[in-house]
């Protein structure tokens, strides 16, 4: 049961953070998004994410429900993703090592540890279905 001190810290903490302020910062943070894309939506991918479906149903069976096996598919697709741009990114630190670089790698990781917790929870839905 959360205390009603806590609560009260919880609500103080919320009204300092709302995110940037300025135009700038506004700007700024608009585009976060679009440097990796990564928290985008991916559309262009949604016959991957059928066909991993189809095979996730294929091998598991018809008693698993579809929005689980969806799941799984994105999940899996976002990880991927994740890992992708991060290799990528090593691979610029070998071949010119930059601070800033270094700098988004961390940045990319956060997607990566999201992605794979998505990934775990799904995972676990589905031992739960299926058994």
């Amino acid at each position: 049961m959360t205390s009603t001190r806590q609560i009260e810290a919880n609500r103080r903490n919320a009204e300092r953070s709302t995110g940037p302020k300025t135009a700038r910062g506004k700007a700024t943070s608009s585009q976060n998004a679009l440097r990796h894309g990564l928290a985008r939506v991916h559309e262009d991918d949604a016959q991957g994410l059928v066909s991993l479906t189809f095979a996730l149903r294929c091998g598991l069976g018809q008693q698993v429900a579809p929005e689980t096996l969806v799941a799984v598919a994105r999940a899996k697709r976002d990880l991927l993703s994740a890992r992708r741009v991060r290799q990528a990114m090593v691979i610029d630190i070998f071949e010119c090592p930059a601070v800033e670089t270094v700098k988004r790698l961390k940045k990319i990781e956060r997607y990566e540890r999201s992605a794979l917790a998505a990934q775990k929870r799904a995972l676990r839905s589905l031992k739960s279905e299926h058994g």
